[in-house]
């Protein structure tokens, strides 16, 4: 079963209200009846589409069960999915989970410091050109999308960068990390 049969299927109210009497421990007729309340021409239509749908399978004479193997079925094609659409939306598995389109969506643990480097370069890289230099002014405003979700604040993310070498400032003006050594002097000409 896939998730969208199964939210299909329980978007139906009456189908819902069997389903649930079920997974409470309702298993036979009379049960799913005194617990849902519903008719019993109403309750046999529900009782049969999840029977035929899978999702209710009969345990010895005249008793239901939730089928648990339609459940995790729905629920590993539904992990299947999110893994494919978290891939298509961000290819760099090291990204995902933290970095979704151009914002931060997370941001990997400082004991994790690898990571947590990616996640900042990626960043640093994305936002900023190498050679350029940039004032505090700039840069902050250069790094407000990635803040979109509230993870970090812009004055906390331009931090972070600096503080893991991801940008270096000198004399009050900002540069990708790994160009600092070599625009050293134009730096310290401002």
């Amino acid at each position: 079963m896939t998730p969208d049969e199964f939210t299909l299927v329980l978007s139906d109210p009456t189908l819902r209200r069997v389903f649930s009497a079920v997974a409470l421990g309702a298993s036979t007729s009379s049960e799913i009846l005194t617990a849902t309340g519903l008719d019993t021409p109403v309750a046999a239509k529900a009782i049969g589409q999840l029977t035929r749908t899978g999702l209710l399978v009969p345990e010895g004479r005249g008793r239901l069960v939730v089928n648990e193997g339609a459940l995790e079925e729905a629920a590993r094609n539904a992990a299947r999915r999110r893994e494919e659409e978290a891939a298509a939306e961000q290819p760099d598995a090291r990204l995902r989970g933290f970095v979704r389109d151009r914002v931060l969506v997370g941001l990997p643990e400082e004991a994790d410091a690898e990571a947590r480097r990616t996640v900042l370069r990626h960043i640093g890289e994305a936002t900023f050109t190498p050679g350029e230099e940039y004032d505090e002014r700039t840069v902050t405003e250069r790094l407000e999308p990635w803040c979109e979700v509230g993870v970090l604040d812009a004055v906390s993310l331009r931090r972070a960068l600096v503080d893991l070498g991801v940008l270096r400032r000198a004399s009050g003006l900002y540069v990708i990390g790994h160009l600092l050594e070599r625009n050293s002097l134009s730096l310290e000409g401002n």
